[in-house]
């Protein structure tokens, strides 16, 4: 909600959300770990992971000391850290920062969802790309404070972005399906920005699920597009999914209850999902943000993330379906199954340039998920952020990175 100043007002910070489960991975962790110490100083002892002469060095150790000794360190270093990240969180909570929201023009409404103009000064010809945001995070991600927004580092090339901005669905959204969103949401919003620049090319991107909805658009209205972009976008849902990840979407019952339940997956359990997919990350960022300079750009840097994160939207429940079930159930998007208004949607017959950015360290979409969108495309630019799926968008790299690659492909397509 904004006031007279334009200043958004926020309740209390509650983040990171959940945070009895952030608090419970923790603890859980570091319980694990003493519980697991006996084990580890064996000789038969299964490390994890890939790197076995980082193994070997750390068993050779913990035999190196007895176990009272290794217990009593590890259980101090525990304790420490998770003090640390109840402080970090605390600290979350007290930063002064609030973030300000730019007015930005609204070109085009349906429902809740908006077409912003985020560069209403750009010329009639100006290049101009419409990005499709996620469904289950708040688009100003792509806008999210001065010096950290994409869509403004783009209109400083003469380029004319057009975000659009879901919000939370409403009571018309309810019964939607995906293919809605697309037909009903995307194609008609692309439809008013062909019609209000009939002289600019038109570029369409999505980011992460944002990018699955895009190229199904663009799969529709390729004719009336420059190019495609997508960014960070699963395609193949089965692929590298971690574990933790495979354990929750296994629960069917669970889902089904929910979405009986409440008619609709509530926000807490989607990050439940996305918590998974890296189980200690709340103990790692916020023990590390407990040191930080409170008043430091860093510092604020971190809550304005932080606070998007904890921004989240549900997903209504036929998409919830869709999304459970037929992406992350059949795989449906890359099996050629999935279907968007009786139409199957194969990224391989869009003969417009395409781009696709796939993060190395991204977490939450794998980077081979990404990359296949791409099969059958052999004239599609592939391009690698070094960073992780948000850092690509919102780190201090991410001027020289994909912002310029960004624009770079715009100007010259």
């Amino acid at each position: 909600m904004n006031d007279a100043s334009g200043i958004t007002e926020f309740p209390p910070r509650m983040g990171p959300r959940p945070l009895a489960l952030h608090l419970g991975l923790a603890t859980t962790t570091v319980a694990g770990a003493l519980a697991g110490v006996s084990f580890a100083q064996g000789e038969n002892f299964l490390w994890p992971g890939e790197n076995s002469r980082q193994s070997e060095d750390i068993a050779e150790k913990l035999r190196d000391h007895a176990s009272p000794d290794v217990l009593e360190a590890l259980s101090a270093q525990g304790s420490e850290m998770v003090q640390e990240m109840i402080d970090g969180i605390n600290m979350y909570h007290q930063h002064p920062y609030r973030r300000y929201d730019p007015v930005r023009t609204v070109l085009w409404s349906a429902g809740t969802t908006s077409l912003l103009d985020c560069n209403p000064e750009a010329r009639q010809d100006a290049p101009v790309i419409f990005i499709v945001p996620s469904l289950v995070n708040r688009s100003y991600i792509l806008d999210l404070m001065p010096g950290r927004s994409l869509v403004n580092y783009l209109s400083e090339q003469g380029i004319r972005p057009l975000l659009l901005d879901w919000d939370a669905p409403g009571e018309t959204e309810k019964e939607f399906t995906l293919s809605d969103y697309v037909l009903e949401r995307i194609c008609p919003a692309m439809d008013y920005a062909t019609d209000r620049f009939p002289l600019a090319p038109l570029h369409l991107a999505g980011y992460c699920m944002g990018g699955t909805l895009a190229v199904a658009a663009a799969h529709r209205q390729q004719d009336k597009l420059a190019s495609f972009i997508a960014l960070a976008s699963p395609w193949n849902f089965h692929e590298d999914l971690g574990p933790q990840a495979q354990m929750l979407l296994a629960q069917k019952a669970l889902w089904s209850a929910v979405l009986e339940g409440f008619g609709e997956l509530p926000v807490d359990l989607l990050q439940t999902f996305f918590a998974s997919l890296d189980p200690n990350l709340g103990l790692r960022k916020f023990s590390k943000f407990s040191k930080m300079d409170m008043d430091s750009a860093k510092a604020t840097e971190f809550v304005a993330l932080e606070d998007w994160l904890n921004d989240g939207m549900p997903l209504v429940r036929k998409v919830a379906e869709e999304c459970l079930q037929g992406w992350y159930g059949e795989n449906t998007t890359y099996h050629s199954r999935w279907q968007v208004g009786g139409r199957i949607v194969r990224p391989q017959e869009l003969t417009i340039p395409v781009l696709i950015a796939a993060p190395a360290a991204d977490k939450i979409v794998p980077r081979l998920s990404a990359l296949a969108m791409a099969s059958g495309l052999p004239g599609a630019k592939i391009i690698t952020p070094p960073s992780g799926h948000i850092g690509m968008i919102t780190s201090r790299r991410a001027k020289d990175g994909l912002w310029q690659d960004l624009s770079d492909w715009i100007l010259s397509c």
